[in-house]
């Protein structure tokens, strides 16, 4: 059986640098792992869309192109866009900072712990998306029913993992700051807070993809506009290419979303970086 010459060597160099540099924590790589992921997605879904020829079940990437494009001209897209975008970012942000403040105080008292704790468990267990229709009966169609689901699927990921931080603090290094002589607000801005960033972060990326998935189901219910609500019809007249292309543009959001928390994470805990 031949062996590997000279030609197979360079290849098999080529491609152990690739991927040395792919493993780099770098804005460089970072860009390249992302891209080389989404084309190997498109053309996943290429070779699958080949197989299913039934396109009420599946249609290829460019198929979605076209309609995302005929979606941006005739304005639609902009539309929901908006609808969509300022109801989500309006809740994600407001479901952080309540999600934090909860998370602080339970992590501060013992007793608020052991006493919130369950029923925040028991509300966190309750498929809140499936209340949609009671919010749209209660609060209307528009951006309040919207707000308020939303907030109830993003807050708990953010209040879990706020809570968890702060308690995993090193106990040395606590003890270390009150050596010094440090105040309870130093030893929390200095040392906690610090500590439980990483975990506060983490909690606000799984927040930022609840969210998106609360904002659609909400629209599905009780909008005029937005993705979800563009999805739903797409789909009660069978146009699978409007229906992806929305999901698709969904996607983006999310990934996006998990890149921006990913670099600010590395920028408030740089020491948490190997």
């Amino acid at each position: 059986m031949p062996g590997i010459g000279v030609h197979d060597h360079e290849i098999l160099a080529i491609m152990k640098g690739l991927f040395d540099f792919l493993e780099q924590e770098t804005r460089l790589a970072s860009f390249m792992r992302i891209m080389f992921s989404i084309v190997c997605v498109l053309i996943t879904w290429q070779l699958v869309a080949m197989v299913v020829t039934n396109r009420l079940l599946l249609v290829p990437p460019a198929d979605v192109a076209v309609a995302l494009w005929k979606e941006t001209l005739q304005g639609a897209m902009w539309t929901n866009a908006v609808a969509t975008v300022v109801a989500v970012v309006t809740s994600f942000i407001v479901s952080v900072i309540v999600g934090i403040a909860i998370g602080l105080a339970l992590a501060s008292s013992r007793l608020l712990s052991l006493m919130g704790g369950p029923a925040l468990s028991a509300l966190n267990s309750v498929p809140i998306i499936a209340l949609a229709p009671l919010f749209v009966a209660w609060l209307g169609l528009g951006l309040a029913s919207k707000f308020v689901l939303v907030l109830l699927v993003a807050v708990f990921p953010v209040v879990v993992t706020t809570e968890a931080g702060l308690r995993a603090t090193d106990k040395p290094l606590i003890e270390a700051a009150r050596s010094f002589n440090a105040t309870p607000w130093q030893i929390f801005t200095t040392v906690t807070f610090p500590y439980a960033l990483p975990f506060i972060v983490s909690g606000i990326r799984v927040s930022w993809a609840r969210a998106l998935v609360g904002i659609v189901v909400a629209e599905f219910f009780g909008s005029f506009a937005g993705f979800g609500f563009a999805i739903l019809s797409a789909s009660q007249t069978f146009d699978t290419a409007r229906v992806l292309g929305y999901v698709f543009v969904l996607g983006a959001m999310g990934l996006l979303g998990s890149v921006a928390f990913a670099a600010l994470e590395r920028r408030l805990a740089p020491w948490r970086q190997e």
